[in-house]
């Protein structure tokens, strides 16, 4: 383990006792089918043996959870708390043990889930209970201790564990190299096209490229963080699909163009046909620019996985058409009470624990709290400097024009639209489909999902 994350611990286990005086004081769940879901105190068992079994894919985070589940127990002797890893770092195949073991009434407490859209997805078929009864009898404003709150039918389902903001990661050898300084906060599109070509050199195998964009939806409709305020897929008032919007047309002709007229960021096709890492592509020194999620920096500075000898340097997530600020698309690990819980009191209280005191133990995220110092948690990430510009980090977290894009509207099949713009962007991207044409295809396919689901 990192050396700040053991000073986190520490830290934490010092805070652990305030927190606790507001947490454990949860409410009770909405009865289902008649049943009234009861808590182990209140069937005369304070002090009887609780197990609660915490399901996640996060095989690499064992220790650290650990570590959280032996603070919470100094205050809850009678808590113990089991992790159930599955999938084995892989979200996908996580999903599929837990949508059959909720389908088949198997006893879960607590369950994890990536984003919101999985997370809502799952709220909708039932798999979680709701949580604000609980809120409201600890006195708690969901509002007022996060800095996300998602409902979904305007009840919320999961408190966010972790803030996972978006920014371009720049590798700095390569910028000192081009005589390219570090882009300014107020950088646009059009300049990270402009760094993308300076930034590319070479040929064939040992082509270093300007620019990568992954495989996931992200990077189809980017640019639309800037002029969109909500779930850009769709209209605000949720009275259709929002692929007619010009500027979905627009950033992906702009991502084919780097990619196919430029050939300063990585095809796509390579990206799906070669089955490309983009940790790889950016540790080996492959691409010089990647726009990802802060997921990654407690890999920026890890010789051990990541070898490398440059700096990591930062920008904001660039502007688009005519927004003054580029826009992050934040996002965040969503932490539930299944509905086959027979604990869900202990449940909520060791999740509020977790997403709060937890992440300062854990060390490797910044935490989804409400006016916390988002540097604070950076900084336990970073243990060796001489790897990451801290500087240009600071001045990108705390910029004071950056804006937010937390989704709201989030149908329950927002999956199914994230694959279906996928499927026909690829086809663009490929170079099967004229972009009209998959657009085209996009809307009609789009909004004929919205009418088989019920929305329009």
């Amino acid at each position: 383990m990192k050396k700040k994350q053991v000073m986190a611990t520490m830290m934490a286990s010092a805070l652990a006792i305030s927190l606790l005086a507001g947490c454990g004081n949860g409410g009770e769940s909405e009865p289902k089918d008649g049943e009234v879901k009861q808590s182990a105190e209140e069937n005369g068992g304070g002090d009887e043996e609780i197990t609660l079994r915490f399901l996640s894919w996060q095989t690499d985070y064992k220790e650290l959870n650990e570590k959280v589940a032996e603070e919470y127990k100094k205050d809850h002797p009678n808590i113990n708390v089991v992790f159930d890893y599955y999938g084995d770092m892989t979200a996908a195949e996580y999903y599929k043990k837990v949508d059959l073991m909720a389908m088949g009434g198997d006893e879960m407490d607590i369950l994890m889930t990536s984003a919101f859209p999985e997370h809502a997805q799952r709220a909708s078929s039932g798999t979680y209970l709701a949580l604000d009864d609980y809120f409201a009898e600890e006195g708690v404003a969901p509002e007022d201790a996060y800095s996300i709150v998602q409902k979904v039918d305007d009840k919320i389902y999961g408190i966010p564990g972790d803030l996972k903001s978006w920014f371009v990661l720049l590798n700095k050898d390569m910028l000192d190299a081009a005589n390219l300084e570090v882009p300014s906060l107020d950088w646009t599109w059009d300049d990270y096209r402009e760094y993308a070509k300076k930034l590319t050199s070479g040929e064939g195998a040992s082509k270093i490229y300007g620019s990568y964009f992954h495989s996931w939806d992200h990077y189809d409709y980017m640019g639309m963080w800037s002029t969109y305020p909500d779930n850009p897929m769709f209209k605000e008032d949720m009275s259709g699909v929002n692929f007619d919007d010009p500027n979905f047309k627009e950033w992906l002709q702009f991502r084919y163009d780097l990619e196919q007229k430029d050939k300063s960021s990585v095809s796509y096709g390579d990206v799906k046909s070669l089955n490309m890492n983009y940790r790889d592509k950016f540790f080996n020194g492959e691409i010089a620019m990647l726009p990802i999620g802060s997921f990654i920096i407690p890999e920026l500075d890890d010789q051990d996985k990541y070898p490398h000898d440059f700096t990591t340097t930062f920008a904001p997530i660039p502007a688009w058409g005519d927004a003054e600020s580029g826009t992050t698309y934040t996002e965040s690990h969503f932490y539930s009470v299944s509905k086959n819980s027979k604990h869900p009191k202990e449940a909520y209280d060791f999740i509020r624990f977790y997403t709060t005191e937890g992440m300062r133990i854990r060390g490797i995220s910044v935490s989804a709290e409400a006016g916390i110092d988002k540097m604070e948690f950076m900084n336990m990430q970073i243990e060796d400097p001489k790897y990451v510009d801290v500087e240009a980090l600071d001045k990108v977290m705390n910029n004071p024009a950056w804006k937010d894009l937390v989704y709201q509207n989030v149908p329950s099949y927002n999956k199914e639209m994230s694959q279906l713009m996928l499927d026909e962007c690829s086809k663009f991207l490929l170079g099967t489909d004229t972009i009209d044409d998959a657009i085209s295809s996009l809307i009609t396919n789009g909004t004929q999902l919205m009418k088989d689901k019920g929305n329009q």
